[in-house]
């Protein structure tokens, strides 16, 4: 009768500790994870301040191969002592200051600047793209955190009650060896079994420790000691994807292989500005010295013809290497393209599994619940001591239910990233059918239900094989 007592005791502080909890988490904000992207994009990521870096030197390159077709003022002036010849007609001057002040403006180079200039712009596109895949990297995994932390805390709640029944267990262990009705290999027993189970709780929390920091860094936040209000499942499946309009999409809105290509574009405008072709400039000058010289002019106007008519080669090397790059990239583009057509078939069928996970995960929650309940009222009649692994088997269920949906969105959030949109979007309702569209349904013939139909409008609808 004291045992029972005790567990009575130990159950209802435990409801009473989950009721606490609960009315508490109605007074905490909810973090959602729209809220958790906007944190993100909004604190930035070593990885995005990398990448917009590299869109600023872009366009320190398309400035500076701008300013080639901008006129160029120099300016040149020195002073000297000399010593004159016998024959001079000025024995006495022996020292001159002089200067020279000269405007130049390229008029015709054959397209070197301009050529240059195009491709530091596409250099400039290339790594915009940089950008967007660098900033929906961060997102993604913080995305993720965020899923497995609300996860991870239930799991750590499932755990903690197993591990509460398995030192209950060693507890009577003991009191049954006491008695004389358990011998010292099942105190052992129940002993390891105590251990395991807090191992493991303690794993566990160690790797909510190590999700809970690294979400902190992203958002730049001190997340609460506890989530509340996990992910909520979907409630409609998902439209069927047409896989070939899909794929094209990827193919036209991708930023890596948007990337690649405007990489390519550069190094062929680049490539096409190499020649040994003249350049034409015109220019103006003055200048001014202290010595007395015949031909000095004050002033000075004309054009400037210059034509590297050898270099030994330098030209076209330079336009080989050229060519060999953009060979390169080509491959890399062709490569990242088929691997980009693998990754769309993949994850349209990932869906369909995520989708089917989390029908199976409602199935579970829905038995667990029941079992539950049903376990509760008949520890209420005292027909039964404990609640057995109900409590524990339902937070499970909980707990996978929060995976499972989490996995489902974040397939989303991966497809709107591979047609390179913010993984925000794929969190959307019909962000698919809006991007893609629906597959076409093949017309007269009768498509049977994939399932059982739980969780589905039609779920108590259904027809036995022999009644087909």
């Amino acid at each position: 009768m004291r045992r029972r007592a005790d567990i009575r005791t130990i159950c209802a502080a435990a409801l009473m500790a989950l009721s606490a909890t609960q009315a508490f988490a109605q007074d905490e904000k909810v973090l959602t994870a729209p809220e958790v992207l906007h944190r993100i994009e909004a604190n930035g990521d070593y990885a995005i301040t990398t990448a917009a870096a590299d869109i600023n030197i872009a366009r320190a390159r398309m400035d500076e191969a701008g300013a080639g077709l901008m006129p160029t003022l120099s300016l040149f002036a020195g002073g000297q002592f000399y010593r004159p010849s016998a024959a001079s007609k000025y024995p006495d001057d022996n020292a001159d200051a002089y200067g020279s002040l000269e405007v130049v403006q390229p008029i015709y180079d054959f397209g070197r600047t301009t050529s240059a200039r195009d491709a530091a712009g596409k250099e400039t596109e290339a790594a915009e793209q940089a950008l967007v895949s660098a900033r929906n990297t961060v997102l993604l995994e913080g995305l993720a955190l965020y899923y497995n932390l609300h996860a991870s805390e239930l799991e750590m709640r499932a755990l903690y009650e197993g591990h509460t029944s398995a030192y209950l267990g060693w507890d009577r262990a003991k009191e049954n060896f006491a008695l004389g009705r358990a011998s010292p290999v099942d105190v052992a027993e129940a002993l390891t079994t105590a251990e395991q189970t807090r191992l493991v709780y303690f794993r566990e929390r160690s790797r909510n420790a190590g999700y809970r920091l690294r979400l902190e860094e992203l958002m730049d936040i001190e997340l609460p000691e506890e989530l509340i209000s996990p992910p909520k499942p979907p409630k409609a499946k998902h439209v069927a994807i047409d896989r070939d309009k899909f794929i094209a999409a990827v193919w036209d809105r991708n930023p890596d292989l948007i990337a690649l290509a405007k990489r390519g574009e550069a190094v062929g405008l680049r490539r096409g500005g190499v020649t040994s072709l003249p350049s034409l400039d015109a220019y103006a000058n003055t200048g001014y010295t202290t010595r007395d010289l015949r031909g000095r002019n004050d002033y000075a106007v004309g054009a400037r013809l210059s034509w590297p008519i050898f270099d030994g080669g330098v030209t076209a090397a330079k336009k080989n290497r050229l060519a060999a790059e953009q060979s390169r990239l080509g491959a890399k583009y062709e490569a990242r393209k088929s691997d980009l057509r693998r990754q769309a078939l993949t994850i349209v069928m990932a869906l369909d599994d995520a989708y089917q996970r989390v029908i199976s995960a409602m199935a579970q929650h829905d038995y667990t619940s029941k079992n539950l309940l049903l376990r509760q009222q008949l520890y209420a009649q005292e027909r039964v001591a404990d609640l057995g692994r109900a409590m524990i088997d339902h937070t499970e269920a909980e707990a996978e239910l929060v995976r499972a949906t989490g996995a489902y969105q974040m397939v989303q959030a991966r497809i709107a990233v591979l047609l390179g949109e913010h993984p925000g979007r794929g969190l959307e309702p019909n962000f698919i059918s809006e991007v893609v569209g629906a597959a076409e349904a093949p017309g007269g013939s009768f498509v049977p239900k994939s399932g059982t139909g739980f969780g589905q409008e039609d779920e108590k609808q259904f027809k036995r094989q022999d009644q087909l």
